[in-house]
């Protein structure tokens, strides 16, 4: 008797990638603005609003929800929401209806991000 055996790839699910085009184009234009960045992640959080009121029924439910994390000088003397519209700005033409639902942001000037990093060792 011939047994096939299962084969499991380690790919990522669509709706967890970073690689669809809203992703790409986030992370080209955060590049492009951003040229001193010291840290740049990109977390793609739509599966876990799958399901949720609004979402379902999307034309975009693979990349609806992101979660960006930066680093850079140009955040220097800037507060909180001066920062975040600074990325708002930035990604206006991803935002919105059929787009980004939901951006998560955490700004940090080049100091701050290096004092986090030296307070969790």
């Amino acid at each position: 008797m011939l047994r096939r055996l299962a084969t499991r790839t380690m790919s990522t699910p669509p709706n967890r990638s970073i690689q669809g085009p809203i992703a790409q184009s986030i992370t080209k234009k955060i590049h492009d603005n951003f040229p001193d960045l010291s840290h740049f992640e990109l977390f793609n959080d739509s599966y876990k609003h799958a399901g949720h009121h609004g979402i379902a029924d999307s034309a975009n439910r693979i990349e609806s929800h992101f979660r960006l994390e930066l680093a850079s000088d140009k955040f220097c003397g800037m507060s909180l929401p001066s920062r975040h519209r600074l990325v708002y700005g930035v990604l206006a033409g991803e935002l919105g209806a059929d787009r980004v639902h939901a951006l998560q942001l955490t700004t940090r000037t080049l100091d701050e991000h290096k004092r986090r990093l030296d307070s969790s060792t």
